[in-house]
């Protein structure tokens, strides 16, 4: 029982590492993104950084944000057509209203939500998360099934789709089912073609 109670601290200290280390590169990467532009020596400090905190670099969105890097530096020449799209992927990570507040928070860490994606309901296994205007999650799953889908509760390399509820709150990834959201989007990189969508793109697709 100690060595389970142990385990169980321990866990619980790295993943708040995890986010304050998180949170950290995040608010490096909003100062630096704050001026729309991006200097050579910012560039490599993110790639030491990232170098040093290989923890770190293996979980979204310091993933994403790695391998940019590493391919931006691979040839040695920073281009600027490399510079304007890292710029432009950094920004969106980056936390909204830095050069107002001077805050460089990860409250407002942008959502993974692609609804361009062609996603299909009936015949997917598709995973509900966060807090749904049409109602509780539960009923959000009934509906799923209604239309032909399999609802699941947890994130698996099994899962089609994760359908996130419009009543997100400003510390989503810091949440329970920001955790949801953070491994579905690691399972993308990990080449699993999983949807990540709106509850507006859900109900379109009920409807259809």
């Amino acid at each position: 029982m100690e060595s389970e109670n142990h385990a169980h601290v321990q866990s619980a200290m790295a993943k708040r590492q995890l986010v304050k280390s998180t949170e950290m590169l995040l608010g490096m990467v909003t100062a630096m993104v704050a001026d729309d532009h991006l200097h050579d020596k910012e560039i490599k400090l993110l790639s030491t950084w990232l170098s040093e905190n290989q923890e770190v670099a293996q979980h979204w969105p310091s993933s994403v944000i790695a391998m940019l890097i590493q391919e931006v530096l691979s040839d040695g020449v920073i281009t600027e057509v490399e510079r304007t799209h890292l710029l432009t992927v950094l920004s969106d990570f980056s936390v909204n209203g830095f050069a107002e507040t001077g805050s460089a928070s990860a409250e407002v860490l942008k959502l993974p939500i692609d609804d361009d994606a062609p996603v299909a309901i009936a015949g997917r296994n598709v995973c509900h998360t966060g807090t749904f205007v049409f109602g509780t999650r539960s009923a959000c799953e009934r509906l799923t099934e209604k239309a032909g889908g399999f609802a699941q509760d947890g994130i698996t390399r099994k899962t089609h789709v994760l359908v996130v509820g419009s009543l997100v709150t400003r510390d989503w990834v810091h949440t329970s089912f920001g955790r949801k959201i953070q491994k579905a989007a690691e399972l993308q990189l990990d080449g699993v073609p999983i949807s990540i969508i709106s509850e507006n793109r859900w109900t379109q697709l009920l409807s259809a």
